[in-house]
């Protein structure tokens, strides 16, 4: 069995917003790593990420180094800065080894917050950089692949640049649960679904601080990690269930990534439920109807709605009975401080769940999502 995680990650450097890959007309404008005390910080329109304190505090993508000295937030961490920041892809792969992984799906660091900046073409720019970089480090590498980011502001340059990533070579587009303050069932967001579905490519859907009007409540880290981070997530699993997206992309697959699956129960019950009640509604009160055609489970038994499970999430065999073996899917979150070591072989090692579960997690879903 080949071990695929599905949700790895990259922490971003300078060099990934160098002359080779940024836009020359932003390159005045490129984000740059500040060092404060022992920590270190990305610099975009003279604002700092990430924002341990104040309103909206979050965590993101934090450099790993500044001017090579590693920082007291990545001092912990086993791997070398030439694998967090795949200075060295060679370097990544002796981890990968060491945790029985043999292929990795690569998302980003610095872009699980939103929004960077309010310039809508910088952040695009940003993007495309982001994109062009990551294809030239991982070229070449079978077991590294990877997904695209595009700005969900810029719709026109969302679409072309999920063209773009195709031909680079993605497997997958990221959002987050939220295009900032709009949910994804925004019609306005349809062509960049649309683009998706048309190149072939899996719709991510990863946890992150995307929703200002949500994460601007807390002024408390530990509280805007669980509910400003996790959240928007959930509400990004409505809005794709609920809102009419899969009917008109009935082949798009999708995957819900890093909330672990826990949560499926609950929201998919409580949609089941008010699809019942907004129906009825709609004999009515036409508009208070329900945009999807079916209710929730219609579209889970369709087999393109995927979710990555924590390896100790104590409801993982209730979620399989739920969704079926065949959509869960196993990320590994490293090189994340936060991640649990040594995933895989805990996974391996559980007792109450089958072998041939195990071996459609760990290889034959997370294979037939990304198209390997």
């Amino acid at each position: 069995m080949r071990v695929i995680d599905a949700d790895a990650h990259v922490e971003e450097h300078e060099g990934t917003f160098s002359d080779k890959y940024l836009d020359p007309a932003f390159r005045h404008q490129r984000p740059r790593v500040v060092g404060v005390d022992d920590l270190a910080y990305w610099m975009i329109d003279e604002q700092l990420f990430p924002r341990r304190l104040g309103r909206n505090p979050h965590n993101l993508g934090n450099p790993s180094n500044y001017r090579g000295r590693r920082t007291w937030f990545t001092s912990t961490k086993k791997e070398s800065l030439e694998s967090l920041d795949l200075l060295d892809p060679a370097a990544r792969l002796k981890d990968m080894d060491a945790e029985g992984i043999d292929v990795a799906v690569l998302y980003p660091g610095i872009f699980v917050a939103g929004p960077l900046t309010a310039s809508r073409p910088l952040a695009t720019a940003l993007c495309a950089a982001y994109n062009r970089w990551l294809a030239d480090t991982v070229a070449g590498q079978d077991r590294l692949r990877w997904a695209a980011v595009v700005n969900f502001d810029d719709v026109p340059a969302a679409v072309r640049e999920v063209r773009e990533a195709r031909r680079l070579g993605a497997v997958a587009v990221m959002t987050l649960g939220t295009a900032g303050d709009r949910l994804l069932d925004d019609p306005a967001l349809l062509p960049v679904f649309e683009a998706i579905a048309g190149e072939d490519l899996t719709l991510a859907v990863h946890v992150g601080w995307s929703c200002p009007a949500l994460s601007n409540l807390y002024t408390d880290l530990y509280q805007n990690t669980v509910i400003g981070f996790l959240m928007p997530l959930l509400m990004g699993y409505a809005a794709l269930i609920a809102g009419g997206v899969l009917d008109r992309f009935p082949d798009l697959r999708v995957a819900f990534l890093e909330a672990g699956c826990q949560w499926i129960h609950f929201m998919t019950e409580r949609l089941e439920h008010r699809f019942i009640f907004a129906s009825l509604m709609a004999k009515r009160f036409p508009t208070a109807g329900p945009k999807a055609a079916h209710p929730p489970m219609e579209y889970l038994r369709r087999g393109n709605i995927y979710f990555s499970a924590e390896v100790e999430d104590r409801l993982l065999p209730e979620v399989i009975e739920l969704v079926g073996e065949e959509q869960i899917i196993f990320g590994s979150d490293m090189p994340h401080g936060d991640r649990e070591p040594f995933a895989a072989r805990a996974l391996q090692e559980r007792r109450d769940l089958s072998d041939a579960a195990k071996r459609k997690i760990l290889e034959d879903n997370p294979r037939r999502l990304y198209r390997l």
